[in-house]
């Protein structure tokens, strides 16, 4: 009995002697960390910046000037791809090729959003991308091949002309769906295709969207417009509106 008494008072003495001993590892290591910042180096003022509240760039030849308050995601020129390190050091500026420009605006407004409510699943306003492009019409009909892969020629075969839209119809399949029915649209005028119109059905609750790919005019560039299934019947009001607001961007005078 005395030796488990002696043994318990022992165990208390260890601890109480760790415990003073933490004590001052911690007040020493915390005393070393406020020396440091005291004899150490100020920090230094960073020189911020300012960020050009436009964004210029060449595409296809042409100069293109937006408000920065468009471009929700940054604007890709020639050099490295976004998902390269240096991508950032690629030449900006009129004088520098755009890649590809992703910018997001409300309807009919045409003003500029947050990046917030471009991103959200039931943005009413339009999503617009613009890219070089070098295959013409021919390039469209590829694309439109691209989107019915999936579906069986028999039923490609059964389009129909939606007198509502304005275009040609059918009810497809694509990869990503896994069986599921999307909606394909696409418009050809004199033997050339203008529109190619690829429509994703909501699911779960989950605003269904169309995405359109046409040729901007007069221009070797072409548009990526994504708005809500449920404007599809505005598409020609809309288009007219966005390709207003991008020739309206284009820089007439010589850039040096």
């Amino acid at each position: 009995m005395d030796y488990e008494k002696l043994a318990s008072a022992l165990v208390k003495k260890v601890w109480g002697a760790l415990r003073i001993f933490s004590g001052v590892v911690v007040v020493v290591l915390a005393s070393y960390f406020v020396l440091a910042v005291v004899i150490s180096k100020p920090w230094e003022t960073v020189e911020r910046v300012p960020v050009d509240p436009k964004v210029c760039g060449r595409m296809s030849g042409v100069v293109y000037e937006f408000l920065r308050g468009y471009v929700v995601f940054w604007p890709e020129y020639e050099g490295k791809s976004s998902w390269e390190v240096g991508f950032s050091e690629n030449k900006k500026g009129c004088n520098a090729n755009f890649v590809a420009l992703y910018m997001a605006m409300s309807l009919p407004e045409l003003k500029p959003v947050s990046f917030h409510e471009a991103t959200s699943l039931s943005f009413t306003g339009a999503k617009v991308g613009i890219q070089p492009w070098s295959y013409g019409e021919a390039g469209l009909r590829k694309t439109l091949d691209h989107y019915l892969k999936s579906t069986p020629e028999n039923i490609i075969a059964q389009k129909v002309y939606d007198k509502d839209i304005g275009m040609n119809y059918v009810e497809g399949f694509d990869k990503y769906s896994r069986g599921g029915k999307q909606d394909f649209f696409w418009l050809e005028e004199e033997g050339r295709m203008r529109y190619v119109v690829y429509c994703i059905r909501g699911y779960r609750g989950q605003a269904s969207f169309c995405k359109f790919k046409y040729l901007l005019p007069g221009a070797d560039v072409v548009v990526s417009l994504k708005i809500l299934r449920s404007r599809l019947s505005e598409w020609k009001n809309i288009v007219a509106l966005v390709d207003g607001f991008l020739l309206s961007a284009e820089k007439k005078e010589e850039i040096k």
